[in-house]
């Protein structure tokens, strides 16, 4: 049975117990171990024009479900931190008491500044999950907007070490931090 804070709002503002082991994980993160690669949109599979969207760099821990693209229909481990990430995502939920069954997806993103200045409404998945955002870096601007389903639009304010958790159904987007900071957060997707 899955377990979720009811909320009036669309987006749930969720507790960081910010142990030992998290601090842990966000300076390995946050330094220059971690591989980023380059995405010229943040929403590839959209096909959207690279001159309406912002680029970023991600990390893949969890790579999602794509049949279409590899004939896998199950999401794959795809870093050697993903176990560390995976930790951490489990302590958060549990001291959130948000139950959960299984997590399709997993990412780390970093986006730089961009004259673009939103990034292309998106849904992760083509099915019913939720969204949570770890915010790991100290940033100005660069929110989390989610749409309704009217496309009335809520914000996230984005501080370092703030959680956020939304249904997937629900279209989101970020905007672009300000110069010379480095919006990076941990992204999962899971029922």
């Amino acid at each position: 049975m899955l377990e979720f804070r009811v909320s009036v709002q669309m987006i749930n503002k969720l507790k960081n117990p910010l142990t030992e082991d998290y601090k842990e994980l966000k300076k390995i993160i946050l330094s220059n171990k971690i591989a980023w690669h380059y995405n010229l949109t943040t929403t590839i599979d959209l096909n959207p024009d690279p001159k309406k969207d912002m680029e970023f760099f991600s990390h893949v821990l969890l790579d999602r479900p794509d049949p279409a693209k590899d004939g896998i229909a199950v999401p794959y481990v795809s870093s050697a931190y993903f176990e560390k990430c995976y930790f951490i995502l489990k302590e958060i939920l549990d001291f959130n008491n948000i139950h959960f069954d299984v997590v399709y997806r997993m990412n780390l993103n970093l986006t730089l500044h961009s004259s673009i200045k939103e990034s292309t409404p998106h849904l992760d998945l083509p099915l019913t999950h939720k969204v949570i955002i770890i915010y790991l870096s100290s940033f100005e601007e660069g929110k989390t907007i989610v749409l309704d389903k009217n496309n009335k639009k809520m914000y996230s304010e984005a501080k370092e070490d703030d959680i956020i958790m939304f249904d997937g159904d629900l279209a989101h987007y970020q905007q672009s931090p300000k110069i010379d900071d480095k919006r990076v957060v941990m992204v999962a997707n899971f029922i």
